[in-house]
């Protein structure tokens, strides 16, 4: 189960116009972190989630409980949540993102197992588990990457499929989205280089996919029940498919983001400046002083405007749609949890 784990967090790291975005000046500036806590005691920290005044954070390696909930006011864990195990309320190897209101969703990797998990509930001392309704809940072989848009809307990553990405609204389904490159990959492959990150603004109706093994974007705006194409961000990338369709990359292609947020006016992505930064993404690993120091920032329409240098190795990220302002943990001598004004 410890390997399934590390698994899923070394995924979880890794226009409809088709041309690369051009942009004729970037500006490139520096943040000043605001240490929130320097609490993160965990050997890998996983997830990232931001509600109103609490962050949320993943313990990937718990042997307890696997969520850690800190007031932003008063700097400070107030409690954990999320028991690991194979009973009925427990998770062995959870997936969370967040849902509507105050609620994290966790499912279980390749089980039936889905919960809600309620931030208000919590902080009240009240039983914060509420399952999923059957009615609504996602199939298992789906939720490898699962984010719930609106109260029983899913969107799912679906790499193995003829097209990237499912929208469930029960009994309603609905394929959608564009792979990052035109070739047809074996299944294997499939699986290994179209993983990576989605996420959604619910004001703007705009849907952000990003992939961890390719420097690409798309994004979706949502009309009714269905998501078309605005636009894609492709960067450069030299690979070859032969003809039983197995995928080689070039070894100094440049990677993907590793993260992805949203805020009030930006897309956030944890991204290299090769410019300044020249690390060999083959030796990164699993040694966080190696990750990208700098977080790409675009606006909605994909266009990039600013590369901002976080001062520090970035290793999650996370933002709330309301307004502009980046929650991420870093590498200073430990893990800690700041915030920066975008």
């Amino acid at each position: 189960m410890e390997k399934i784990k590390l698994i899923l967090f070394l995924t979880l790291l890794c226009s409809c116009n088709t041309s690369e975005k051009k942009i004729t000046k970037v500006e490139r500036i520096s943040l000043e972190a605001e240490v929130i806590t320097d609490s993160i005691h965990a050997s890998l920290p996983g997830r990232l989630i931001v509600f109103n005044d609490y962050v949320v954070w993943e313990e990937v390696f718990a042997s307890d409980k696997f969520l850690h909930v800190v007031n932003i006011q008063t700097r400070k864990e107030v409690g954990r949540m999320g028991d690991v195990g194979q009973g009925p309320r427990e998770f062995s190897a959870p997936n969370i993102s967040r849902s509507y209101d105050d609620y994290v969703l966790v499912s279980d990797f390749g089980t039936k197992h889905q919960a809600y998990f309620s931030i208000e509930r919590f902080l009240a001392g009240e039983d914060y588990y509420i399952p999923v309704p059957n009615s609504i809940k996602i199939n298992p072989k789906s939720n490898f990457r699962l984010l719930e848009i609106e109260k029983g809307q899913f969107i799912t990553l679906q790499p193995n499929s003829d097209k990237l990405l499912e929208h469930w609204d029960r009994p309603y389904f609905y394929s959608f989205g564009k792979f990052p490159i035109p070739e047809s990959l074996r299944k294997r492959d499939r699986f290994s280089y179209f993983q990576g990150n989605v996420a959604y603004n619910p004001d703007l109706k705009k849907l952000i996919y990003t992939s961890f093994r390719f420097p690409y974007m798309a994004i979706y705006t949502k009309s009714g029940k269905s998501f078309k194409l605005l636009t894609e961000v492709k960067g450069k990338f030299d690979y070859s498919v032969s003809s039983g369709g197995e995928f080689k990359r070039s070894r100094d292609s440049k990677e993907g983001p590793r993260e992805l947020t949203l805020t009030l006016d930006y897309i956030v992505t944890v991204d290299r400046d090769l410019s300044i930064d020249q690390t060999d993404e083959n030796e990164v690993g699993r040694d966080p002083m190696k990750l990208p120091h700098t977080v790409f920032i675009y606006d909605y329409e994909g266009n990039l405007l600013k590369i901002a240098n976080l001062g520090f190795p970035v290793v999650r990220i996370a933002a709330d749609t309301k307004n502009n302002i980046l929650y991420a943990i870093v590498v200073m001598e430990d893990y800690v949890l700041v915030k920066y004004e975008l």
